[in-house]
């Protein structure tokens, strides 16, 4: 038995340090896969405590027949969509703010230190058109990029969290790619 399982089934007989120890291990990956969700850093926030509360609270549930995180993400994700569905019914709007430490604001990532001005409004444009294009997908095709994009999920892992087949997640994929490089044909 590994370490981490040997985790779960402590947390599972109510052992709150090693609960601590998973969302220590998984919070930074939970926060970015909901942020990336809803676009808002608060939202994000706000929305990974629900997650972690719903797997406290639901952690008897987790019987191991897939792995501990696509159980976690599966949680992460339906509370994500709760979110959205409940946001779109009172009309209000998020704008896209990238959270301290994205690839955004990452210097060893972005070369925008050493670009010129025109260039460094270049690539904000094409950032700021590319979440328009992410969020104009629809909440599932959103996730199942953000999932095999950002988070380099497999396929079946993808479609365990969305509880659905391997071909609908391929779908899925290949419609939101498809998607927003048409809204991103200006900035080829």
């Amino acid at each position: 038995m590994d370490n981490f399982q040997r985790l779960v089934e402590e947390a599972q007989k109510g052992d709150q340090n090693a609960f601590g120890e998973i969302v220590t291990a998984h919070h930074d990956t939970v926060y970015r896969v909901l942020y990336r969700i809803v676009n808002n850093e608060s939202d994000a926030k706000d929305l990974a405590q629900q997650t972690w509360v719903k797997a406290w609270k639901n952690l008897a549930s987790f019987k191991g027949k897939s792995a501990f995180t696509t159980w976690l993400y599966r949680i992460a994700v339906f509370t994500a969509w709760d979110f959205v569905r409940k946001k779109k019914r009172r009309a209000e709007v998020s704008y896209f703010e990238a959270p301290e430490g994205s690839f955004e604001n990452n210097p060893a990532q972005s070369q925008s230190n050493r670009e010129s001005p025109s260039h460094t409004l270049r690539r904000k444009e094409i950032r700021e058109q590319f979440q328009i294009a992410l969020n104009s997908l629809t909440e599932k095709q959103r996730t199942v990029l953000v999932l095999r994009e950002v988070e380099g999920l497999p396929y079946k892992e993808i479609a365990n969290i969305m509880k659905c087949r391997i071909g609908t997640v391929m779908s899925r994929i290949h419609n939101a790619r498809k998607s927003v490089q048409s809204k991103m044909e200006d900035f080829r």
